[in-house]
């Protein structure tokens, strides 16, 4: 999918993960991120063409970042943890072609709070 990235482009962090829930102090349970990977990503910019033909579709989001090809792929993630801000995932395009120069792009849309589904 994502050809001829430089590796050194990856310089922030991101956790994946799911919806899960922690144990408040008056004892109910309240939903909340529960992590399930740390990965190494970068922030990718999208051309003029693919931004004008994103213009017309019904799909919003926030954020598009590049990671290392998961050859497991994201079963079971739904939401991310970057520079401190919630997100949700509402797209991922994985690479195919399984090499060390593989990567995958994940789009992320901005969120307050963790939703139960």
């Amino acid at each position: 999918m994502v050809q001829n990235i430089n590796p050194s482009r990856l310089k922030y962090r991101v956790s994946l993960g799911k919806a899960g829930f922690v144990e408040t102090p008056q004892g109910t349970n309240r939903p909340d991120f529960k992590e399930i990977k740390n990965l190494w990503c970068g922030i990718y910019t999208m051309s003029m063409t693919q931004q004008i033909t994103l213009l017309g579709s019904p799909n919003t989001f926030d954020l598009v970042l590049i990671i290392r090809h998961q050859s497991d792929g994201l079963k079971g993630v739904k939401y991310a943890r970057f520079k401190d801000q919630l997100y949700q995932l509402v797209g991922s395009s994985p690479d195919f072609d399984d090499s060390p120069r593989s990567f995958d792009l994940i789009t992320l849309k901005k969120i307050d709070k963790i939703g139960i589904s």
